[in-house]
Formats: structure tokens, sequence, C-alpha cells
């Protein structure tokens, strides 16, 4: 099998949900690895649960609104991974990223007072604005994709958007992906690779597993009528099958080693990607 191509990687919120599984298949790669995140090294790192591939990851903190904090970073760096995003203006990472029911309730509970506008949202005039879908789904990825393109070295450019299943979800939560979408196509520079996933899971996230294992269930049921079902408003939500973040990490790896590779993968797509044999690692 022949071997990979030198790469340097960007992953911007690295040290996030997905973006952690991202950073172990780029070392398992033999990619050398920097992580971008507002907070650097993960705390559950600086606590001592350390895997040994963590020690090759260059954490490093910063905002990616802010070129500045991170330009110093980008020198040959050959592709970018586009991992920041947000589902809800709300405290929805309480629910999914929960350790235990108890948590998981708590959120729930924030956001459905937020939801019917019972929630104290503090003072308005604070000087650090609330993160907003426009904010984090958009102009983070338009304000990285302008510095990347300055990149001689830069190859591809991967963007992990979402499939448009999710029902009660404000449209702006899609809408300012597809934007992204939209900017990325656009540039010349390097290839856009947009991932689509719908829910994604880790089992290191209890709360989120008996979702995904809810939705796998609705998928068994639906099978034989799924092909109607796509057709309904939000049907997709009880026939797309959800995702293990390695399934999409993997995919993520996949398409940057394939030279040329480019487009919008859907979560089919994303399956079949993950299971393409990557390159033997470099020496």
């Amino acid at each position: 099998m022949a071997q990979t191509a030198t790469k340097k990687l960007l992953v911007v919120g690295g040290s996030g949900f997905l973006g952690l599984s991202v950073c172990k298949h780029a070392i398992r790669q033999g990619w050398e690895t920097v992580s971008l995140s507002r907070r650097g090294i993960p705390e559950l790192f600086k606590q001592g649960h350390r895997p040994e591939w963590t020690e090759k990851v260059q954490w490093e903190a910063g905002d990616s609104l802010e070129p500045a904090t991170y330009q110093h970073l980008l020198e040959n760096v050959t592709d970018v991974v586009h991992t920041v995003g947000m589902i809800s203006e709300m405290d929805y990472k309480q629910v999914v990223g929960a350790k235990n029911l108890c948590d998981a309730a708590n959120g729930v509970a924030q956001m459905a007072g937020e939801f019917i506008g019972m929630r104290d949202r503090g003072n308005p005039l604070r000087e650090t604005p609330r993160p907003t879908f426009e904010m984090v789904n958009r102009d983070t990825t338009i304000t990285l994709a302008k510095e990347a393109a300055k990149i001689s070295s830069m190859d591809a450019f991967v963007y992990i958007s979402a499939s448009d299943i999710f029902p009660l979800v404000d449209p702006r939560y899609i809408s300012t992906k597809r934007q992204a979408e939209q900017f990325l196509f656009a540039r010349p520079e390097f290839r856009s690779i947009v991932l689509r996933p719908g829910f994604m899971y880790s089992h290191e996230r209890p709360a989120a597993t008996p979702l995904a294992t809810a939705i796998q269930l609705a998928n068994m049921v639906t099978k034989p009528v799924a092909k109607e079902l796509n057709t309904l408003p939000y049907g997709t939500s009880l026939t797309t099958p959800p995702l293990h973040i390695d399934t999409v990490a993997n995919a993520v790896i996949s398409g940057i080693a394939q030279k040329g590779l480019k487009g919008i993968f859907d979560v089919d797509a994303i399956q079949q990607l993950s299971r393409v044999p990557h390159p033997s690692p470099s020496p």
C-alpha cells in the first residue's frame, strides 16, 4: 500500500467532541497535528488522564475569529479541518455532553426554559457577545478560509457541516452552515470537502448514546417505508442513521488523503468514505 504524503493539519476545535477524534486519527497517520481551540489542551488531559497519542498533538489556544491569535501556527499547514459548530444558541452541550442523566435533565430543563422565554439570559450589555449561529457556524469558517487561502502549502479545507434532518431546530442552524459551504466552494486556492453528518455520538458522552440507539431503532423500523418517509417533512430524521465520531473522523482523514477529492458528502457518503483504506503512515 502506498505511503501517505507528509501532512500538517490544523484542527479547529481540536479539543472538542469530534475534534479530538480527528486529532487522534491524524496522529495515527503520522501527520503533524495542531489543535486550535479557546482552551488549548483539554481539561481532562490536564488532570492526568492523557492517552499516549495526545503527547504528539500541538495543543494551542486561540480564537478562530481573531487571526492574530493563530497566524503563527499556519506556516506549512497543508490542510485545515473545521469542527466548530453549534446546533442551538442555548446550552445544548450540557445535554449531549452530560456524564450522567441528572446533568442531562438539568440541561434539558434550561433549554426548555429558554424555548418558552423563562430563562434569564443575563445582562444584554455585557462585553462578551453571546455566540450565535452566524458567528460560530459561518463567520469562523469564512475567517479561517481567508487565512488558509494565503498559505502556499494549502491543499484541503474540510468543513463539518450538517444534514437538514433535525426537527424543532432554528432554521438559521442550517442556513449558516450552507452559507459557509457556499463561501468555501467559491475559493480556488484549495479543495473543499464538506461532510454533512446527522446526529453524532460517542460512548464517552453517555447521554448521547440512548438517543443514538433510539435513532438506530427508528431506522430499522422505518426501513421498509424509508423512501416514502423521506418525502415527508422531517421524515429523514427517522431514516438517517447516527454516526459515531470515529466514523466521521475516519472520513475526514480519507478525504484529505485522496488527492483531488472534493465535494459534499452526506451521511451515506461519509460512511463509504470512512471505509476507504488509508495510505500507510509515513515512516
